[in-house]
């Protein structure tokens, strides 16, 4: 394994930029429908809080007057520019930094009418960046949280089994295979302990379908499986995942849940 893994998650991400753009599922449009509904009215400013790739700030573009997307990587923020630049969201900004920048930004941010974290508040000093964001959040705006399935620890179907085994070949310390998990305090109690009301949860459900280019392109832009931790391994981990994925007929079927979870100020 390659001496360059470290336990920073942003430089970890740093060689991920490229897969996570590719092989990251897309947010569907039944769990960013509720968010438009709610809060956005085609005005106002919105927060992309670890925006990885800008795909929630980009499809939120429309629907707002400004969009600031915030991640600590830079390859992902110039992803997140092209992104942007491929489908005309000129109303957007994309800047270098993270949760822990928030303080020093938030006179600048204020007001914001929506914040969103997809995928990203799991990695955050929560209570702070919850906090600040109450202070520079307008009456009747509001926080986000976007998360699915991560299948290759909480996946349940057998080529995901079979896919975990391979991992566990090349990594020194994986993510416990678990399944589904609950965690002691739920995210929507969280929002409301630091003052969000009216707190809304909502489940969807996707199918998705997987070939043996995007489950390799997938794990490849997960922190803990990056080209980085895999270093001089890659090309027989990549072989490796695709030899145990032969056993089964494509397309590889994931049947995934997406959790928004919101409330408002």
């Amino acid at each position: 394994m390659s001496d360059d893994a470290t336990d920073d998650p942003a430089a970890r991400f740093e060689t991920t930029a490229e897969q996570y753009a590719v092989y990251r599922p897309e947010y569907d449009d039944l769990a960013i429908d509720p968010l438009r509904e709610r809060f956005l009215d085609g005005t106002g400013r919105l927060l992309d809080l670890g925006c990885g790739t800008g795909r929630l700030g980009v499809a939120l573009a429309p629907h707002v007057a400004e969009v600031v997307g915030v991640d600590p990587n830079d390859a992902m923020i110039e992803h997140a520019r092209e992104r942007a630049t491929i489908v005309g969201a000129e109303n957007t900004e994309w800047r270098v930094g993270s949760d822990a920048d928030l303080p020093t930004m938030a006179d600048e941010l204020d007001p914001l009418r929506l914040t969103v974290m997809g995928r990203s508040f799991h990695w955050m000093d929560q209570d702070r960046t919850l906090d600040t964001l109450y202070d520079i959040t307008e009456d009747g705006g509001g926080v986000a949280l976007l998360s699915d399935t991560e299948w290759l620890a909480r996946g349940t179907a057998d080529w995901q089994d079979a896919v975990y085994e391979a991992v566990t070949e090349f990594l020194d310390d994986p993510p416990e295979r678990t399944g589904p998990v609950e965690y002691e305090e739920s995210w929507g109690d969280l929002l409301n302990e630091h003052g969000f009301d009216d707190v809304e949860e909502h489940v969807v459900e996707v199918e998705r379908e997987w070939d043996a280019d995007g489950v390799v392109g997938y794990l490849l832009s997960l922190s803990f499986c990056s080209p980085a931790v895999l270093g001089d391994d890659r090309e027989a981990f990549e072989s490796a995942v695709c030899e145990r994925l032969s056993e089964f007929d494509e397309p590889y079927e994931e049947a995934a849940t997406v959790d928004v979870i919101a409330g408002e100020r």
